[in-house]
């Protein structure tokens, strides 16, 4: 009879070492708590109709929820190599998170600095 604690953890982690193992519920849940932040912010100025009025009332819940679920995938990478009897490395953890996070970071920097009508103009607010 198969240890069933042990046929979990295989089938949590990725087959190769450079396989990411996806969750597809979880996945679906962050793009809800985005969505839902960014349906909540668009409607700051004005109200929104009856239909949204209180799904954009509880939009602060999708943070909550995104960086519950962030909290959970990113613990998972860290942690991973642990259950899997390997050496736990900070360093290659921010290696891979920098190459993931900055290409966007600096393209959105880049268009920013490069466009001025992404800049804000005397005439608005700051939010």
């Amino acid at each position: 009879m198969a240890d069933a604690p042990a046929d979990a953890a295989r089938l949590d982690a990725p087959s190769s070492p450079g396989e990411v193992h996806r969750l597809p519920g979880l996945d679906l849940l962050r793009a809800i708590a985005v969505l839902w932040v960014m349906l909540f912010h668009s409607f700051l100025n004005e109200g929104p109709d009856e239909g949204f009025a209180w799904l954009c009332h509880y939009g602060w819940m999708g943070v909550d929820l995104f960086f519950v679920l962030s909290g959970y995938l990113i613990g998972s990478q860290v942690l991973g190599p642990l259950a899997r009897g390997q050496r736990l490395s900070f360093g290659g953890f921010y290696l891979r998170r920098a190459f993931r996070i900055l290409p966007a970071f600096l393209a959105v920097l880049a268009v920013y600095l490069l466009v001025p009508g992404f800049r804000e103009s005397p005439g608005l607010e700051p939010a």
